[in-house]
């Protein structure tokens, strides 16, 4: 019983940090009091008397203080992006646009003709698109290892070939 009254008069203390509730906390509360009338009405024992009461006057309390005027959400309206108004004077045309310099590099393992050489030789197999077990991760990667081993060695035997002893 104790327990039960620290906590509902904790919960007063933030209760009172509210000036008035949401309106669907409001008709939860309501519900809920209607709910512990019922039960009053169809017959509790004496044990429950003390902490029923306290309940519905707590809750009659709570709507009757935070439930006057419920505060009802409001759908924000979408924030539109407007175009800038800028006016543009005669000198700042003629400047120009102001230029940027900036540098990507892209690191993979083949350039230039090895590159292409590489995208026409290897095709990923279609069982390695959108892989979620790991197994088969293990194995995409174990073939495409493969492919590439198999890339490399063609590649120096060509390499090998094409230069003049």
């Amino acid at each position: 019983m104790k327990p039960l009254l620290c906590l509902l008069f904790l919960c007063s203390f933030t209760l009172l940090a509210q000036p008035q509730w949401p309106e669907a906390d409001c008709v939860k509360a309501a519900k809920k009091l209607r709910q512990l009338e019922q039960k009053i009405s169809s017959g509790y024992s004496l044990k429950e008397a003390e902490q029923l009461s306290l309940e519905q006057r707590l809750l009659e309390k709570q709507l009757d203080q935070f439930c006057q005027k419920p505060v009802t959400p409001q759908i924000k309206p979408k924030k539109t992006i407007k175009a800038p108004t800028t006016t543009a004077t005669l000198d700042d045309l003629a400047k120009g646009p102001q230029l940027y310099v900036s540098s990507v590099s892209v690191k993979a393992p083949y350039q230039g003709k090895k590159l292409q050489a590489w995208l026409q030789y290897y095709t990923e197999p279609k069982q390695c698109f959108g892989v979620r077990d790991s197994r088969q991760m293990v194995w995409c990667v174990e073939q495409r290892q493969q492919a590439k081993a198999n890339f490399e060695r063609q590649w120096q035997q060509k390499f090998a070939l094409s230069q003049p002893e």
